[in-house]
C-alpha cells in the first residue's frame, strides 16, 4: 500500500506540471487512462533499474523518503514519465496527474484547489534546466504540501 501511495503521490508531483505548458496537454486528459498499483510497482521497478539506484536508495524510497541526490531526481522523473504525466520536452500534464488522483470513473474539476496546488508546484519549479531536477522538486513540492490529499487518494 505504501508503494502505491508513492507512486501515486509521484503521479502527483508530476501534477506538478509547468502552469504554462499544461494548458497544452488538456484535451489528452479525457482519454488518459487511469493507472493501478500493479503498474506503480512495474514502473518503480523499472525506473530504479534504468537509473541504477543502489538498494539502499530503493530501500528509502519505499519508505517515502527521496534524497536530494542526482539518482533519486531521475528516479522520480522516469516514474512520471511511466504514469504519463511529465516528458522532459513539455514538464508536466497538470491535468493527468489530477484525473490519476481522481480515480477511475471520477469527475474532475479542473479549477478546484487540488489543481491549483498542482499547477503551483509545477510552476516554481518550471525554470529548472535539469528534467530530472525539475521532476524531483516539482514532485516534492507537492507531496510536501499535499501529503494527506494524495494519501487519501490512494486509498480512496
Amino acid at each position: 500500500m505504501k508503494v502505491l501511495i508513492l507512486l501515486l503521490s509521484l503521479a502527483l508531483v508530476l501534477a506538478s506540471a509547468d502552469h504554462h505548458e499544461h494548458h497544452h496537454h488538456a484535451d489528452g486528459a479525457s482519454s488518459y487512462v487511469v493507472k493501478s498499483h500493479d503498474d506503480l510497482v512495474s514502473y518503480r521497478n523499472a525506473c530504479a533499474e534504468k537509473v541504477h539506484a543502489p538498494a539502499e536508495l530503493v530501500a528509502k524510497y519505499k519508505k517515502w523518503e527521496y534524497p536530494d541526490d542526482a539518482v533519486t531526481h531521475c528516479y522520480l522523473a522516469c516514474v512520471f514519465e511511466k504514469f504519463g504525466f511529465y516528458d522532459e520536452e513539455h514538464g508536466f500534464d497538470v491535468h493527468k496527474v489530477h484525473v490519476q488522483l481522481s480515480g477511475p470513473g471520477s469527475s474532475v474539476d479542473h479549477s478546484d484547489e487540488t489543481h491549483q496546488k498542482i499547477a503551483q508546484c509545477a510552476e516554481t519549479h518550471s525554470k529548472e534546466h535539469n528534467s530530472c531536477a525539475k521532476a524531483y522538486h516539482s514532485g516534492m513540492c507537492f507531496m510536501n504540501a499535499n501529503l494527506n490529499l494524495v494519501q487519501h487518494s490512494v486509498q480512496a
